[in-house]
């Protein structure tokens, strides 16, 4: 029963993963975006606990034929039982390797995306902002897990649209991004906070940005 749930979760994970690469400007992408980093902790934790206990049991189940068995029958059935153990093992390292791939994954893009170059401007942005201070209060930290899409080109082209999570002593948000970048600069389309509990939007943009 438990193998099952393991698989329907790795089988989530999977779909969910898709969803959040392929829609990045859906509503639900950042929400998507939490269930996939919580899943996929949760899931790999949960296929190591499993694979210990197998192997507890396996060994327990083998010592018990030795001491029970006569010698004949112990060496066919120990031959049987390191031959399902094998299989077995097999089995939960390639689950095991899905699920380190896909949090290692996941880390890579948070990575990349934490670090570019837009991400960190409009983090500074909203830093800077008198109304996004006076909502948040200092100082003002982002959150894991931001969603969307990120890309960018050796001749300077690129684009990006994010949802960053914003907190502070006083609330969270959220500022989303779109953006463009052309000869190396990246420009604004929209660079908007939105406040979690009040119905406030703060235009981060320039005015050289704006026209």
């Amino acid at each position: 029963m438990f193998k099952r749930i393991l698989l329907a979760g790795w089988l989530l994970l999977l779909l969910d993963g898709f969803l959040v690469v392929m829609f990045p400007n859906t509503p639900w992408n950042r929400a998507a975006s939490w269930v996939l980093w919580v899943l996929s902790i949760a899931l790999f934790f949960s296929t190591v606990a499993f694979c210990v206990v197998v192997a507890a049991r396996l060994a327990s189940r083998i010592g018990k034929r030795i001491t029970q068995s006569p010698l004949g029958d112990v060496q066919q059935s120990t031959a049987c039982s390191e031959k399902r153990k094998n299989r077995l093992v097999l089995g939960l390292l390639a689950v095991l390797g899905i699920g380190v791939f896909v949090v290692v994954l996941l880390a890579f893009i948070e990575h990349q995306i934490r670090t570019s170059p837009v991400y960190q401007a409009s983090v500074a942005k909203a830093r800077t902002s008198s109304q996004v201070v006076k909502v948040l209060g200092e100082p003002i930290k982002e959150g894991w897990f931001s969603s969307g899409e990120l890309t960018q080109s050796t001749d300077g082209s690129g684009s990006a649209t994010l949802m960053i999570p914003l907190s502070g002593p006083k609330g969270k948000g959220v500022l989303k991004v779109e953006a463009a970048r052309l000869a190396g600069s990246w420009r604004f389309s929209t660079l908007q906070f939105s406040a979690a509990q009040q119905a406030l939007t703060v235009d981060l943009r320039g005015d050289d940005q704006r026209n």
